[in-house]
């Protein structure tokens, strides 16, 4: 069971010059990458989102999200990382909501967002946490 242990938001960029009322074309950018301590069950994801105009129009919120989360001996890898993209979500679609909010323009909700299992790749490394 892969259960969210903490987050923190390592990078918070917006930008929102343009004029009321302009209609923008929003494009998202996700990355996602899961790094595992040792061997004790634990590991840390990393979000980073950019959401901008495709019209070159001054918007543009950049995010960058930092989570731990421990996990069982029975739960694989592309399980794990799916899983913990599936809880650590909502907190980064809560935030660009409440962001741009405070820029004065209505409140952005971006769509959920799942990641398909089948085309996670796995690659062995060791990290240190980056929440400390």
């Amino acid at each position: 069971m892969i259960e969210l242990k903490g987050y923190k938001v390592n990078k918070l960029e917006i930008e929102n010059k343009v004029k009321p009322g302009t209609q923008l074309k929003l494009q998202n950018q996700l990355k996602y990458n899961v790094n595992y301590l040792d061997d004790n069950k634990t590991c840390i994801g990393i979000m980073e989102l950019r959401i901008a105009d495709a019209d070159l129009n001054p918007f543009e919120i950049k995010i960058e999200m930092v989570a731990e989360f421990n996990y069982g001996a029975e739960d694989e890898k592309p399980d794990i990382h799916t899983g913990s993209f599936d809880q650590l979500f909502p907190f980064v679609r809560q935030i660009v909501h409440t962001v741009t909010a405070f820029t004065g323009m209505p409140g952005l909700m971006i769509p959920i967002m799942k990641l398909n299992k089948e085309t996670v790749r796995v690659n062995e490394q060791k990290e240190t946490s980056p929440l400390n």
